[in-house]
This record gives structure tokens, C-alpha cells and sequence, in this order.
């Protein structure tokens, strides 16, 4: 579930110094882009705090916004709106995504269209869990579906992580007892372009969501853990860089696997002492077994993994369940920092994976407008270059197939909002539109 909190995302704003204020608001959860425009009769004192004004607004009313409304406009809160639904309000842009070529791939892989995937769950933003038929074989029973993770972008924010980790994991080896597997890369059907990619999927819920006071923590999960950051940093040459409970998770063999290597590196290009996995094991054991996270609580150059091992005790939680003492898993841990500390720095390998930066974004063709005073326009051709991005209003002109991202939202936000706040008060829809 995308949480309500954090359920609009603001990309950017267009804010006039005597207003109005408009924000660029990103429902995440419907995968809907909205323009939010605050035209207060007089000018505000703090611009920059008509944000949260703007997006107090669309949570209001976000749930009645049927399809076609591209935003809303409004002069006071608790005043009237206007429903902006011409094709020129509508601000949603797509990504202009990378040939399956640009991933520099040196062997063959599964690929799978956006139209194949049926949605199970929303586990997070641009996180799906999904569902698609097997390839179809010679034999007379078909092939089982498969249920997988499916992590993808479709908006430019943040799509670079996404993009290495598709590249980083993609790479290695898919039979690691330890790692969650790479699946497939999912495609566009209308460009073939890259929108994502799928893991396997491993029921259960982390090490953080389900912690160690509903299921013992085992000794040899740690040793597991241990030996996997080992083969990731030397055997691989990567840094996974959040190594955390939150990426963890137990599988049906009842083996701890690492996932979620959207912040992994290359060691011999963008290693960091800062984001060391050492440092990310040692946090993770002693939260796993404290619950008390306020070390990490702080920016990673100021993470003092040190003072966490100098202590004389850890003291374990009260409801925290473990299969061995505290003082094995601290021998545990501490021996296995002792021998990382004496070994030789990472030395490239021929094991080493490596992967493309990413690239300039691909050529697209959009159409040139000549543009009148009266705020219409003519178009006057097309131009083709390279562009992260194309307008929905651009594609539409030209008659381009793209793949339609917008989807019903899966709960009200206003009553996930009011249950979190018992002063919010009931408030009905849409007040006014104005024709």
C-alpha cells in the first residue's frame, strides 16, 4: 500500500512573484499528475509555503476528480474550485524510455510486455506486485503464472536509481542462494522502450516490517547476511549501500535473501566510505536486535558505525526473540569485522559486474507550434531530438501510441487521512466548478 502521507508527490512548481502559484502534484497511488493553481486575491507573504496549501487542497478533493481533470484552480481554501479540464491544462508528460539495446547486455534476457502484467498489489510507490501467464510450451497443461515484483518508473524523478539497479542486478547470477533474482525486463508495447523490471516474488514481509518480536531472529540469518555482503563486495565488486532490515527478507527454504539494490555501485567507480556495507550490517544487527534505529537517525557521513561496536552491551528489546544469546551474535559480527579489516581493499575481478551510466536520452519527434497572442497555437511541423520526456498533448497531436499509466486509486485518501487524524473533519467533494 502507498501510504496516505506520502501519497502526493510535488515534482516542481510555476509560482509568479504576486501569484498565482501553481504545483506539479503526482498522485502516486492513481499514477495521476494534477496542476495545482493557488490565485489568492492578494499576493502571500512565503511562497514557497503555498505547497502545502496547495496540496492540503488536492486531498480534499482528489477522490472525486473523475478522468479528464488535468488540475484544479482556486482563490481560498475553503472556497470554490475550478475543474481545469481542456486539453491545454493537462501538464502530464511521459518518459521518452531507452531501447532494450542501451542496457549493454552481453547475454540474453526475459523480456515481458506492460500488457502481459496483471496487478495484485500496490506495495509501495512504483513498486507492483504482479501477476503474468508463462510462455506457452508443447505440453497440454499450460505453464503456471508467474507472481513477481514489479519495480518500474513513469516519471523522470528518481527513474535513475531504478535504472541501476535494473543494470546492477540484472547482471548477476540468478541461482545466488541469497539475493532475490532478477526476472525479466518489462516493456512498453507501443515503443518497445524499457519501463521496468520484475523479481521474484518472496511472501512474508521483511525482517523490518515483520521483526524480530513475531519471528526469532537466527544465527544463521545473520551468517547468511554476512556472507552474501562479502560475495556482493568482492566477488561481484558492488556496494549495495542500504544494507537495512527494510531489505531483507526470509524465503519459503527459510533462507535470509538481500533485495532492493536500487542504491547499489560500482565499487571501483562510486565507492563511498560513507555508504559501506560494513557499516549498513552492523546498524542492521544492532537495530534487529534494540529495536533502537537513532543511529542511523542522522546523514551517512556522520553514521558512527564505531560507537555502535564499542559498546559493552546491546541491550536486547524486551519482546525481541532470538534463537542464541546476544553475546554469539556479537562474536559473530565482531569477527567477521576483525577479518574485513585485515583483508587486502577490493581488488577487481574478472567476476566483477559492470554496467553503462546512463545514457543520453533517445531521439523523439514532437510536433512546433507557432504560438499567438490570444494564447492559442498552430502547429508548423515536428522536430525530432534527444528528450527525457514528451507532453501527453504532444503525443496526442501526432497521433503516437503511448502506454496509459493513469489507474483508479485503490482507497479514498480523504478517509485514510481523516483515520489517521481524528480532527479531520468530514468534508464533502467538489464544492463548485466553474463553466
Amino acid at each position: 500500500m502507498i501510504e496516505p502521507e506520502g501519497r502526493l508527490w510535488v515534482g516542481s512548481g510555476s509560482l509568479l512573484p504576486r501569484g498565482p502559484y501553481t504545483w506539479y502534484i503526482t498522485d502516486l497511488d492513481q499514477r495521476r499528475h494534477f496542476a495545482v493553481t493557488y490565485a489568492p486575491p492578494t499576493e502571500v507573504e512565503d511562497i514557497e509555503a503555498t505547497e502545502d496549501v496547495c496540496i492540503a487542497e488536492l486531498s480534499k478533493h482528489v477522490d472525486d476528480l473523475g478522468p479528464g481533470v488535468f488540475g484544479i484552480r482556486f482563490t481560498e481554501p475553503d472556497g470554490p474550485i475550478t475543474l481545469l479540464t481542456g486539453p491545454e491544462d493537462d501538464m502530464t508528460v511521459y518518459l521518452n524510455n531507452y531501447p532494450l539495446s542501451t542496457l549493454g547486455l552481453s547475454f540474453p534476457v526475459k523480456t515481458v510486455y506492460l500488457t502481459s502484467l496483471t496487478e495484485l498489489d500496490r506495495l509501495g510507490p512504483d513498486v507492483d506486485l504482479v501477476s503474468y501467464a508463462g510462455s506457452p510450451s508443447a505440453a497440454s497443461t499450460p505453464p503456471p503464472a508467474t507472481t513477481a515484483a514489479f519495480k518500474y518508473w513513469f516519471m523522470q524523478n528518481g527513474m535513475f536509481r531504478t535504472w541501476y539497479e535494473l543494470n546492477s542486478l540484472s547482471r548477476l547470477p540468478r541461482d545466488h542462494p541469497h539475493i532475490v533474482p532478477f526476472d525479466s525486463v518489462v516493456l512498453d508495447p507501443h515503443t518497445d522502450g524499457i519501463v521496468g523490471f520484475t523479481t521474484r516474488y518472496i511472501p512474508g514481509g521483511t525482517l523490518h516490517a515483520n521483526n524480530a518480536t513475531t519471528r526469532p531472529f537466527r544465527l544463521a540469518w545473520l551468517r547468511q547476511l554476512l556472507s552474501a555482503v562479502d560475495d556482493l563486495n568482492y566477488q561481484y565488486g558492488m556496494m549495495h549501500q542500504d544494507i537495512a532490515a527494510r531489505n531483507l527478507l526470509i524465503d519459503e527454504a527459510d533462507n535470509l535473501r538481500i533485495f532492493d539494490l536500487n542504491y547499489s555501485v560500482m565499487i571501483e567507480r562510486d565507492y563511498t566510505p560513507a555508504r559501506d556495507d560494513v557499516k549498513g550490517v552492523v546498524f542492521t544487527l544492532y537495530e534487529i536486535i534494540t529495536l533502537d534505529e537513532h543511529f542511523r537517525d542522522v546523514p551517512h557521513e556522520q553514521q558512527d558505525a564505531e560507537a555502535v561496536l564499542n559498546l559493552v552491551e546491546w541491550p536486547r528489546h524486551l519482546d525481541v526473540k532470538l534463537d542464541a544469546d546476544v553475546a554469539e551474535f556479537r562474536a559473530v559480527l565482531d569477527e567477521w569485522v576483525a577479518q574485513r579489516r585485515a583483508r587486502e581493499f577490493f581488488k577487481p575481478a574478472e567476476t566483477w559486474v559492470r554496467w553503462p551510466m546512463m545514457p543520453e536520452p533517445p531521439l523523439a519527434t514532437v510536433p512546433t507550434y507557432e504560438y499567438h497572442g490570444d494564447g492559442g497555437r498552430t502547429k508548423t511541423g515536428t522536430t525530432t531530438d534527444s528528450r527525457a520526456v514528451v507532453a501527453r498533448q504532444d503525443l496526442v497531436e501526432l497521433g503516437a501510441g503511448y502506454w496509459e499509466w493513469e489507474r483508479p486509486a485503490s482507497y479514498r485518501l480523504k478517509d485514510a487521512l481523516a483515520k489517521r487524524d481524528p480532527v479531520v473533519e468530514e468534508e464533502g467533494g467538489v464544492k463548485a466548478e466553474e463553466v
